[in-house]
Formats: structure tokens, C-alpha cells, sequence
């Protein structure tokens, strides 16, 4: 096999050399965008329920508890039965409820179904203890359901700080 010549080899890079002088740039990126504006912001009096200024420290609207004795005041509307219910009479007296300590067991914990003038027996689910026996009920109050105010509030004049437009 022959060498290429030194002429040869010249040659080609030489075409090679003008070829790519010959190309086109490449094109140029396009420019960039302008960035876009943000949005208007939104005046701290209009974040929250207070409608004040984020830096105000608002005192809350004074509400009175409920005064009346267990079965004085007709039950307010259950808003579905999933929900709690709202406790209808004073609370004051029986706090803090405990286990060791459990006024609202003590009137409740009655067989059911109610009856006029007792008190509301407190429904088979908060026998069942979902940690351990999640179907079976047991006999006594699942121990996650001694703390009875954790779900139900007691009822009291405030008014709602929103309107809900819940409909069972």
C-alpha cells in the first residue's frame, strides 16, 4: 500500500478547511423574553378571617357560654350525622373531663334508644376501639373516647365567623 502524498493529505484539509468557512453560522438564540410581571399583590387587610392588618393582634369577639342545665333547652338540629353534635347545656361543671373524671359518661352512658326527658345515649361507635378491635364493640367507653369535648364544643351565642353553605 502506497502513502499518501504530502500534496494529498494537503488536499483534503484544505477542502475540509473551506467547507467550513463555507457553513452558515449557526443562528443566533433568540432573545430572551421579557420577564413577566408578577401579580398584584393582595392587601394584608383581605388575607384571614379578622380582616385587619397582618401585624394587628385583634382581640376576638366576646361570646357568652351556655348557661342552662342538662335537658333545660330543646337539642339544636343535628347538621348531619356525621358531624358531632353540639352539647345543648352548660359544660363548666364537669370540666376536665378525664377517665378518671367523666361527668358526661356519668348521664350518658345510659341504654338506648332515648327516651324523652333522658339524657342521649352515647351511640355503639364510641364502644368500638379502632386501635385494637376496629369491628367488635366492647363494654366499656373506647379509651380515645373519654375526652368528649375533643369532638363535641359546647354551645355557646357566637356567631359564626363565616357563613357555611353546608347542605346535608
Amino acid at each position: 500500500m502506497r502513502a499518501p502524498s504530502i500534496a494529498a493529505s494537503l488536499l483534503v484539509l484544505a477542502v475540509l478547511a473551506g467547507s467550513c468557512a463555507a457553513a452558515p453560522p449557526p443562528p443566533a438564540p433568540p432573545a430572551p423574553a421579557a420577564a413577566p410581571r408578577p401579580p398584584p399583590g393582595v392587601p394584608d387587610r383581605e388575607l384571614g378571617l379578622s380582616h385587619t392588618s397582618v401585624f394587628d393582634v385583634p382581640s376576638p369577639p366576646s361570646y357568652k357560654d351556655e348557661d342552662g342545665s342538662p335537658g333545660e333547652k330543646p337539642l339544636p338540629p343535628r347538621i348531619s350525622t356525621e358531624i358531632p353534635p353540639v352539647i345543648p347545656h352548660a359544660i363548666g361543671d364537669f370540666l376536665p373531663i378525664t377517665r378518671e373524671s367523666n361527668g358526661c359518661a356519668a348521664c350518658h352512658e345510659v341504654a338506648g334508644p332515648k327516651k324523652p326527658g333522658e339524657a342521649t345515649p352515647i351511640p355503639a361507635s364510641h364502644y368500638v376501639d379502632r386501635r385494637r378491635l376496629a369491628t367488635e364493640p366492647g363494654k366499656e367507653l373506647a379509651g380515645a373516647r373519654w375526652v368528649c369535648t375533643a369532638c363535641h364544643a359546647a354551645r355557646t351565642d357566637a356567631a359564626p365567623l363565616v357563613v357555611s353553605g353546608f347542605k346535608p
